[in-house]
């Protein structure tokens, strides 16, 4: 038995920690919830690539803030020349080797550049922060495949509560038909037929309690966790569900598009690209650069003590540095083309994201609305069979109907009540799905 396809859905963070059925871990090898979504994102390896990258991006962030800072330089280079060469120091030219070590300080510092610094720092910021709503989005992302794994434990839970509730019923029916065999009331056929139903309904428990088995191992391998035998969930039954028809697709729409992480990550890089195509335009700006520098040399010519040496040889520099762009074989203008392909890739992006949020909206909803009409129509379908098989199971105790019509009800009964398990927990799953869009706290109610 399964619970419906859960699509992926992009929800706010702010209802993790008031997760559905989030109680606390009361035992060991007992999970919560919310500890079930601790662990998942503890483990996940794709989350923490994630967060890397994001790491990664805030380095190039503040990166990109320390170009507005000037360069210092000290720099020390010692030549030997030979045959005839000119000594600077004593004005003369010898024909010897002289050693000669020059000694700068230099810096520079970018006064304006098309405004290639600013736009980069701004760039960076946006792609850090859409890289942050990314995180959060996968961590949604992780949320949602647990919560709907652990949604299908519970299920499995109560299916095997159903299945044994079941068998008991037909074991009290067993040893009642036994009697009417013994008394001549009903042939031995009756009792054959009563025993088969019950070996049916052991066979539909195997069955619920192998399922079980397979969604808790579903479950840890969402968490990454090894399998562990005394592993289990916290179990709670749901409240009475109400079904009940929202807002319009549109206005849930309307109200997810302004807390999702992705979307506005979406709209982040779309802003980052802007900048990008900013940048590549500064190659048509002139460059304007502030140097300087302190320099020295000394030279085994001049006898002179180190320290005259350096204050007699000792020079200094500033200039201003003007680049003006004439022409660069079209480099400006091929990365200006390819920015503004790219911006207009990353609106594409953007829009596409927001038909998606819609489409998922509208499938989310058009699924509970369904999900409660299953709801609605699964229990007025179980009174009548709750009646109809009391009624039948009590003229049976009499003999008043035989085991074969008695049979036939109640596996009507039986298949009912399985039915009625999973549109409960489909109609859960699906409201909290459009209680996500709408950015409500997810409760137990």
């Amino acid at each position: 038995m399964e619970i419906g396809v859960l699509k992926k859905s992009k929800i706010p963070l702010l209802i993790i920690c008031a997760g559905l059925l989030c109680v606390s871990l009361n035992a060991q090898g007992i999970w919560s919830l919310q500890a079930c979504i601790d662990t998942a994102f503890n483990r996940n390896i794709s989350l923490h690539q994630e967060q890397l990258n994001s790491r990664i991006n805030k380095v190039k962030l503040v990166q990109s803030k320390t170009g507005f800072l000037p360069n210092l330089n000290i720099n020390d280079a010692h030549t030997l020349n030979y045959g005839t060469v000119y000594e600077p120091s004593v004005n003369q030219y010898f024909n010897s080797s002289i050693s000669v070590n020059d000694i700068s300080i230099s810096s520079s510092v970018t006064l304006f550049n098309g405004f290639l610094l600013l736009n980069t720092v701004r760039q960076n910021k946006l792609i850090y922060e859409a890289g942050m709503l990314d995180v959060e989005q996968l961590k949604i992302d992780i949320m949602l495949d647990v919560l709907a794994g652990y949604m299908q434990v519970l299920m499995d839970y109560e299916a095997i509560d159903v299945a044994q509730a079941q068998m008991e019923e037909t074991d009290i029916q067993v040893k009642q038909t036994q009697k009417f065999v013994d008394f001549g009331k009903l042939a031995e056929l009756s009792l054959l037929q009563i025993k088969s139903q019950y070996a049916a309904e052991k066979l539909i428990k195997v069955v619920a309690e192998n399922q079980l088995q397979l969604d808790k191992l579903t479950l840890l391998q969402l968490m990454d966790v090894p399998v562990r035998r005394d592993f289990d969930i916290a179990r709670q039954e749901l409240k009475d569900l109400f079904p009940e028809i929202p807002m319009s697709p549109g206005e849930i729409d309307k109200i997810s598009e302004g807390f999702l992480p992705e979307i506005k990550s979406a709209s982040l890089k779309t802003n980052a690209s802007v900048f990008s195509l900013k940048m590549n335009q500064s190659g048509w700006f002139p460059k304007l650069m502030l140097n300087g520098s302190l320099t020295s040399f000394l030279s085994n010519l001049d006898h002179d003590p180190v320290p005259y040496q350096f204050a007699n040889n000792f020079g200094q520099t500033v200039g201003l540095t003007l680049s003006v762009p004439i022409f660069n074989n079209l480099q400006v203008r091929s990365s200006v083309a390819i920015s503004k392909i790219n911006l207009s890739g990353a609106q594409l992006n953007e829009q596409q994201t927001k038909n998606d949020l819609r489409k998922t909206i509208e499938t989310a909803y058009t699924n509970m609305v369904s999900a409660g009409k299953n709801l609605t129509v699964t229990e007025e379908q179980m009174e009548l069979e709750k009646r109809t098989y009391s009624e039948m199971a009590t003229k049976y105790s009499v003999g008043a109907v035989d085991a074969t019509d008695f049979l036939v009800e109640k596996n009507n009964y039986d298949k009912v009540s399985m039915t009625l398990i999973q549109t409960k927990y489909n109609y859960v799953l699906t409201a909290k799905i459009v209680d996500f869009y709408l950015g409500k706290p997810i409760t137990n109610n």
